[in-house]
């Protein structure tokens, strides 16, 4: 990546193991030490093992007969926490990518091998499953949607691989784009965040998970960025069932609209339609060239992220009602989603 570095349901044994949470004394005015206390027993250190395939010169190749290329082992390291007492953990995709083995490792210096339940890659984010023998320390995911700018959180996680960490902020801003993500809407935080600490979990005063640390901008000073809550969510709950996440796609190409435009037009928001993919589900819906989509489900549609993250939050299959505007009237259209392709355009 240009300018980042990338950084529910439970069994019976979860319905008798509460989550973890700080001492009712604690007091964030003194220290944070009473909450850091008691959620660091479900943060976890993440190693991992992988093959990487490395081009050989071509020089060498011919002085020293050596093949094109040549595999070798190379170990990673991440971060990740416990969801639930029977050993789900939640870490980014890009921790666990390729991956040939994995470990986790808890503050007691425990160690278990871990697999991969599923991930999805759009979103970066995957869950892993351990047998830790019994019960295991968890956290709860909280309510990110009530966070505001000024809120305290921490970071937790393996910082450059000096093992389990803490370090303290506050949330920066919400509802952060970034262009290599652009299915998330991410918690900005000034917390300290540094490679490594990818998958640690960013924790409210209350001892909930409101976010996954992810990525921080390379160069800035405490800007951070993580995957809220709310998201995870629903993307664990799929990983969990299907082991994987499939996205809602509408196939279409779009564009802002200018402030002219809006004027124009007579509308607030709304995002103009450029193409219709051939064949695709808004093509067989009848939007077309020129339509500006104004509303999504019943609510104004403000620009082209807003209705991307709108649409891939909805499951292949799902209908969606869309309101357009074309010829200076409204035009209701329902939209039948289908599957987010790799590369697709909206």
């Amino acid at each position: 990546m240009s300018v980042l570095l990338l950084v529910l349901g439970c069994s019976a044994v979860a319905e008798t193991t509460a989550a973890v949470a700080p001492p009712a004394t604690f007091n964030p005015m003194v220290s944070f030490a009473p909450l850091a206390s008691a959620v660091e027993p479900a943060v976890v250190n993440v190693y991992v093992t992988s093959r990487q395939t490395v081009q050989i010169p071509r020089s060498y190749q011919y002085y020293f007969g050596l093949p094109e290329s040549q595999e070798r082992v190379a170990q990673g390291q991440g971060s990740g926490f416990v969801i639930s007492p029977d050993g789900y953990i939640l870490t980014n995709n890009h921790v666990a990518e390729g991956a040939t083995a994995i470990k986790v490792k808890f503050t007691d210096g425990r160690d278990h091998p871990a697999k991969v339940i599923g991930t999805d890659p759009a979103s970066d984010i995957a869950l892993l499953k351990i047998d830790a023998g019994g019960p295991l320390p968890w956290l709860k995911l909280g309510d990110s949607g009530a966070l505001r700018a000024g809120d305290w959180v921490l970071a937790l996680g393996n910082p450059l691989g000096l093992g389990h960490s803490v370090s303290a902020g506050i949330v920066s801003g919400t509802g952060r784009f970034i262009p290599e993500l652009p299915l998330d809407s991410f918690i900005q935080t000034d917390a300290s965040i540094n490679p490594g600490n990818s998958g640690g979990p960013l924790v409210a005063l209350d001892g909930t998970v409101v976010g996954m640390n992810t990525a921080i901008i390379q160069g800035a000073n405490s800007v951070a960025f993580a995957i809220p809550s709310d998201h995870l969510a629903g993307v664990v709950r799929q990983l969990r069932e299907k082991g994987k996440v499939e996205h809602g796609y509408m196939g279409i190409e779009m564009a802002a609209l200018s402030a002219d435009g809006r004027k124009q037009l007579g509308t607030e928001a709304g995002v103009l339609v450029t193409n219709v993919v051939s064949g695709g589900p808004a093509e067989k819906a009848g939007l077309k060239p020129g339509d500006v989509v104004i509303r999504l489900g019943g609510a104004q549609v403000a620009d082209q992220r807003e209705l991307l993250r709108a649409v891939a939050s909805q499951p292949p299959g799902a209908k969606v009602d869309v309101v357009v505007l074309r010829d200076g009237k409204e035009r209701p259209i329902q939209v039948v989603l289908a599957v987010r392709p790799t590369e697709p355009r909206d």
